[in-house]
C-alpha cells in the first residue's frame, strides 16, 4: 500500500484543509454555515479536504467544481452526550461503513488512535478498530490515515507534542497499519526529523485547538516540512482564520515550494 492518491502532487506533499470538526463539535463558532466556511477554504485552493462522509455526500458537486480531493473521517470522538458540549467524557466510536465510503471515492481513509486514556476497554477498542480497518482498505488503493493523539488523562497537556511521546505513538500507529501518520509537530526540526526519518510511512502534521496564530502555525509546518513532513492535515486554525483563502495559499507556497514564512507572510 502506498499514498500515492493522497500525495499525487507534482511536489509529493499534501496540504488538506480538515473540515470535520461538525461530528464532534456540531456547528461551531466560524462553521456554523458549511457552505460558506467551505467555500472559503476551497477559494485557496488546497489539494484535499478532510471532512465526515455525509459531508461529501451533500457537497459532493461543489467539492468536484473545485477539483479538490476528498479524505474523510471513519470514526467520532465527542465529549458529551449533549450536542457540541464538553462534558470532559470519552465517547470516542467507529461511525461508518468502510464499502460506503469507498464508494465515495476518497484519496485517504482516517482514524484517531487515543493514547493516555484511562478506559482501557475504549482504547482496546480503538487498536481493534485500527487493526480491522487497516486489513479492509489493504490493496484497495486507498490509504489508511492514523492520527495518533495524546488526549487522555494519563497524558499531561504539556506533554502532547514531546518527543518520546510522539515517537512512540506514531511507532505503533504504522504498526497497528497507516499508510500515512497525521502526527503532533513536536516543536522542533531536530526533533520531528529523527521521528519522520524512521517512519516507513509519509507523516503529515496536524494543527490542534486553533489557539496560536496564523504565523505560529505557519511556522510549525514550515519547521515540519524542513523535518521531511509530506504535508498537513490542519483545520481550525485554517477555517478560524480572518483569511481562509490566504492562509491556504500561503501553506501551499510553504509545502509545494519550499517558501520560508517570511516569504509568503507579513
Amino acid at each position: 500500500m502506498t499514498a500515492h492518491q493522497l500525495l499525487d502532487t507534482p511536489s509529493g506533499n499534501s496540504v488538506v484543509v480538515a473540515l470535520d470538526h461538525g461530528l464532534s463539535l456540531g456547528a461551531p463558532d466560524g462553521f456554523a454555515d458549511p457552505v460558506e466556511t467551505l467555500d472559503r477554504v476551497l477559494d485557496g485552493g488546497p489539494d484535499a479536504v478532510l471532512v465526515g462522509p455525509h459531508f461529501a455526500r451533500h457537497y459532493r458537486d461543489r467539492l468536484r467544481q473545485a477539483d479538490v480531493d476528498v479524505a474523510l473521517t471513519a470514526d467520532v470522538v465527542t465529549w458529551s452526550t449533549r450536542p457540541g458540549r464538553d462534558d470532559g467524557t470519552d465517547l470516542w466510536t467507529p461511525a461508518f461503513d468502510t464499502e460506503f465510503m469507498r464508494e465515495l471515492d476518497p484519496v485517504g481513509i482516517k482514524a484517531v488512535l487515543v493514547f493516555g486514556r484511562d478506559d482501557t476497554e475504549t482504547f482496546r477498542r480503538n487498536v481493534e478498530y485500527i487493526g480491522r480497518l487497516a486489513e479492509q482498505l489493504r490493496d484497495t488503493g486507498v490509504p489508511l490515515i492514523v492520527e495518533p493523539v495524546m488526549w487522555g488523562e494519563r497524558v499531561p497537556d504539556q506533554l502532547e507534542t514531546d518527543p518520546e511521546y510522539v515517537a512512540d505513538a506514531l511507532r505503533m500507529g504504522w504498526e497497528f497499519g497507516a499508510d500515512v501518520l497525521k502526527s503532533p509537530y513536536t516543536g522542533s526540526v531536530d526533533s520531528f526529523e529523527e521521528i519522520v526519518s524512521n517512519a516507513p510511512v509519509p507523516v503529515m502534521i496536524l494543527g490542534g485547538p486553533a489557539s496560536g496564530t496564523t504565523r505560529s502555525m505557519l511556522e510549525s509546518v514550515e519547521g515540519a516540512m524542513d523535518a521531511g513532513a509530506r504535508g498537513l492535515m490542519i483545520g481550525r486554525t485554517i477555517w478560524k482564520s480572518d483569511d481562509p483563502a490566504r492562509t491556504v495559499a500561503a501553506l501551499n507556497d510553504i509545502v509545494h515550494r519550499g517558501a520560508s514564512v517570511a516569504e509568503v507572510w507579513e
